[in-house]
Parts: C-alpha cells; sequence; structure tokens
C-alpha cells in the first residue's frame, strides 16, 4: 500500500483524485520539487523550499500553506505511513481547479499533491561514469521555475536513453545550460570547477548549490561562467548533478572520452565531500 497526501487527505495512492480541471493538467500551470530523503530528514528541506518560494511566485500562484513547518510535518508524517527507511518526496502545487480559460481564475485554491518513491541509483555509474550527449536547447527563457511543463527534458532524456547515453546536456548558442534532469560541470583546464551561472536560463539545482558551498568551504575555486562545447572537451573532468542522482561522473560526451576516461579525482573528492554533508544532515 502507498499513501500519499492531496489537499489535506492522506488517501491511497490508487484511490487518489484531482479534478480533470486541475490548470496542472490542462495549461501545466503548476511547480514541484523533489526531495531526498533518509531516515525521517529530509535533505536540504530549506534550500528545497527557498527554490519553492521563487517557482510559485514567478507563475504568481498564491502559497497554499503560510507555515512551511507544516510542510515538513506533513512531509514526515508521509514518509512514517509509507513505511520507507530512504527516497524521494515528489511535491507538485498547481494554480487550483477551474473551468478551461487561459486566464487566471479569480477564485481557486492550490492543489497540493504529494507522494513519496524510491529509486536505486546503480553504483557502477558512480563508479565507472556516465555518457553524455550534447543537444540544442529548445526550452522557454524562465528555466529558473522548476514549472512541471517539462516536455523538452522529457524528449532530451529519452532521446539519451534510446543512445545508450545516461543524459542530454543542452546548448544555446554552444554554451552548455545544463541537463535534461541535472546541472553540469566541469573542472576546466586550469583545475577549476566550472558551471553556467544560475540565471533564467537553468534551474538552480539544490544539489549544485550546495556543492558550489562545499566546494567553496574546502577552499576550491568555483566559476559560475557558462562554458562552451571546445572547453567541454579539452576539460580535465566533468560531472552532473541532480537530487536523485547526486553526483555523477561524466567519461564521455557525443562518444569522445573526457580526460582519461574514467572519474576524475575531484569528482570523486566532492562525492565524499557531498556525502559526508547528508551524513551530518541524518544525524542532526
Amino acid at each position: 500500500m502507498s499513501i500519499c497526501y492531496v489537499n489535506g487527505s492522506y488517501e491511497e495512492k490508487n484511490s487518489a483524485m484531482i479534478s480533470i480541471q486541475d490548470r496542472g493538467f490542462n495549461f501545466s500551470d503548476g511547480v514541484y520539487e523533489v526531495m531526498s530523503f533518509f531516515g525521517n530528514q529530509v535533505i536540504n528541506f530549506e534550500k528545497h523550499i527557498k527554490r519553492l518560494e521563487k517557482s510559485l511566485g514567478g507563475l504568481r500562484i498564491q502559497k497554499p500553506l503560510t507555515n512551511y513547518k507544516s510542510l515538513e510535518l506533513i512531509l514526515k508524517k508521509l514518509i512514517k505511513l509509507n513505511k520507507l527507511d530512504k527516497g524521494f518526496v515528489y511535491l507538485q502545487i498547481t494554480r487550483g481547479s477551474s473551468s478551461r480559460n487561459h486566464l487566471f481564475p479569480k477564485l481557486s485554491k492550490p492543489n497540493v499533491v504529494i507522494f513519496t518513491f524510491t529509486a536505486k541509483l546503480d553504483k557502477k555509474l558512480i563508479l565507472n561514469g556516465v555518457k553524455v550527449r550534447l543537444t540544442e536547447d529548445l526550452r522557454w527563457k524562465r528555466c529558473d521555475i522548476k514549472s512541471i511543463s517539462l516536455l523538452p527534458n522529457v524528449l532530451e532524456k529519452q532521446n539519451a536513453f534510446e543512445e545508450g547515453m545516461y543524459e542530454s546536456w543542452q546548448k544555446r548558442k554552444n554554451l552548455i545550460t545544463e541537463g535534461s534532469t541535472s546541472n553540469a560541470f566541469i573542472v576546466n583546464r586550469n583545475g577549476f570547477i566550472q558551471t553556467h551561472p544560475a540565471n533564467n536560463f537553468i534551474l538552480g539545482g539544490v544539489t549544485r548549490d550546495t556543492l558550489i558551498e562545499i566546494a567553496k568551504k574546502n577552499k576550491i575555486k568555483v566559476i559560475e561562467k557558462a562554458f562552451s562545447s571546445s572547453d567541454l572537451f579539452s576539460s580535465k573532468e566533468a560531472f552532473l548533478t541532480s537530487t536523485t542522482a547526486q553526483i555523477l561522473p561524466v567519461v564521455t560526451i557525443n562518444e569522445k572520452t573526457i580526460g582519461n576516461g574514467k572519474p576524475g579525482q575531484m569528482t570523486q573528492v566532492l562525492i565524499r565531500m557531498y556525502n559526508e554533508l547528508v551524513k551530518c544532515q541524518i544525524h542532526e
């Protein structure tokens, strides 16, 4: 039995319902967050909430909860009801249900749906690294909003899978923005970590931001500046970050080997540092 949360009620997932007039269903008019948890501890909760508030504000959707402490309690209760030791929480907030009209409804209450899920990451991906392909970035110009409108991401993730690769890294004017489900990093020729700045062309990933904080705290230089395809192919290392994958080494881009074709030393150091941070949060 899997329990989810829908607009104030805890329900069995297979019997939970939302109106077909939900604006998320009709217009992708909503936002979402994916958070990881270990035990009863939601990892990087404050950062996820900060981004959630930004996304809601960007789409002018009213906050369904005035106190996000209550949201944390809801998440922890949901984790407990599902009897999971670790996994992920998916949270979706839409503008609400109303007659189909592009204009915002005058009276509507946001719909809130939350559920848990598990996903196992193959440890071989961490040990051996992953392959990535490059593609043009076809998304809109407000990628900083974590909107549920993800069709370009879905198509590029599928294309990568069908080509035997883990991910697609997207580019605008030959500058890498981010992956379909991840943020993109390189260790450049000077040995510095480099990634696209957090602006409207990327989603500022929580794992991305956390990794940058860890690196700076440990005196590792980070440059938030877009890198080109040539910068990528001449880099010493490459890696990606996301909530579900955490940090994964990238060893091949478009069938071209990065570095020596193995997970780089800097990437491995960052993985260890990130894991230590997660352990500290679990035992808080």
